[in-house]
């Protein structure tokens, strides 16, 4: 049990910080300033039926939730082996 709450809350509190990172990678800022980003979205939008600057900038945000989340688990992941393989 503690095993998995551990599993579960680490990637969550990373979340956020791994967001902020990607949010403010001058990468992506580009990506979105200059037109790319927006349409690499627009299946998203048109499946979650986004009209309006408000609906497409709430479907951006969480799919950067999603990947932010999914990083942070690989994150965890990847340190747990590696304390493991060093424990050993």
């Amino acid at each position: 049990m503690k095993r998995i709450l551990i599993n579960g809350a680490l990637p969550a509190l990373l979340t956020l910080p791994i967001y902020i990172g990607l949010a403010n990678t001058p990468i992506i800022n580009d990506w979105f300033l200059y037109g790319r980003g927006w349409a690499t979205f627009h299946p998203l939008f048109v499946l979650g039926h986004a009209i309006g600057v408000t609906r497409n900038a709430a479907i951006v945000i969480g799919t950067m939730f999603v990947i932010s989340f999914v990083l942070s688990v690989i994150a965890v992941a990847l340190t747990r082996r590696a304390v493991r393989s060093v424990l050993r």
